[in-house]
């Protein structure tokens, strides 16, 4: 990849990427079709189809996608490679983003959030969508965080996983590594990336503060308000509802790192080797090498879910995704 001339670091990458995640313009503007799933728990789940929610029993093919932490549907990443994906394919491929826990406008109705290793609701949408589309090809792409969740799934699923393949950009592998990153001082994370993602979570537990008597709701209003850095308001989303004992246990436990050897479906990871926010130190590379089934896609440049080349900007990595699965399905 050849990045575009006047973002040729990862660093002006990831801030375009990131500035304009909101933008709307011939490659990215769509309009989806949503249905709400209700979880075990009581939580609700969004997922929003493009062009539409296909014929029950259709013969077709269908890409879940899966944002960032704090993303959903309305992200220009997802909104550009689900208009990319059915595009290149045609009128038998149909795109479902699965939306996370109380983003995207979806009523929040439980007062568990969603993690970076919470597996529970993909693997709720994957057998909604397997049991009204049998005959459908499934296959999934995540992002940064979802790209994760996505990878620790196909890896607890193993050879009965039900999909036919899966793609996972900028994924963290290493929890740790990623958080730590995030947490650094520095213009990126000070400025852009940092207040974005706490605005989104900040705008989501005010939405939720109306389940603030259900007992499971431990959370410190106080510390919430007043915090300054994205791990403060980890230790209290992820760690206190979710029932970790620590924010070191979290890193652990929800790390996909653990579950790429047992991945027994096509897989491919796109990473680059400038991306300050999953740097390429938490990729288990020798992994790679060690199962039949996985591939990395190692790139110089890109940063954070940027990988823009040309002029104007255009992202790169939607063709590597497209030609992966069309090996796999076609």
């Amino acid at each position: 990849m050849v990045p575009t001339p006047y973002l040729a670091t990862g660093l002006l990458q990831t801030i375009y990427a990131t500035m304009r995640v909101r933008l709307h313009d011939s490659t990215s503007d769509i309009s989806y079709e949503r249905c709400c799933l209700l979880m075990q728990d009581g939580a609700t789940v969004s997922v929003d189809w493009y062009p539409r929610i296909p014929a029950s029993g259709k013969d077709c093919t269908i890409a879940l996608l899966l944002s960032g932490v704090g993303g959903s549907s309305q992200e220009y990443h997802i909104r550009a490679t689900a208009k990319s994906l059915v595009t290149s394919f045609g009128s038998q491929f149909y795109v479902a983003v699965v939306n996370h826990r109380g983003t995207a406008r979806t009523p929040i109705t439980s007062a568990r959030p969603y993690d970076s290793g919470f597996t529970s609701d993909l693997r709720t949408v994957v057998r909604h969508v397997t049991d009204t589309h049998a005959t459908a090809k499934l296959v999934a792409v995540g992002f940064s965080m979802g790209a994760n969740i996505l990878t620790k799934y196909i890896g607890e699923e193993g050879s009965a996983c039900a999909l036919a393949c899966a793609v996972a950009v900028c994924c963290p592998f290493d929890i740790k590594v990623s958080s730590d990153a995030m947490n650094q001082s520095n213009m990126l994370n000070n400025f852009v990336f940092q207040p974005a993602v706490m605005r989104t979570l900040m705008r989501a537990i005010k939405r939720a503060e109306h389940l603030a008597t259900d007992p499971a709701w431990a959370l410190d209003m106080d510390r919430i308000r007043n915090a300054k850095r994205l791990c403060e308001l980890e230790e209290e989303l992820m760690v206190k509802i979710s029932g970790y004992k620590d924010l070191a246990e979290y890193y652990e436990r929800s790390g996909c790192v653990a579950f790429v050897d047992s991945i027994a479906i096509p897989f491919l990871a796109i990473n680059s080797l400038d991306d300050r926010i999953t740097p390429a130190s938490g990729i288990p590379v020798q992994k790679f090498t060690q199962n039949p089934c996985i591939a990395l896609a190692l790139v110089p440049h890109g940063g954070h879910l940027g990988f823009l080349t040309g002029f104007p900007p255009r992202i790169w990595y939607n063709k590597p995704i497209e030609e992966f699965i069309a090996a796999i399905i076609r």
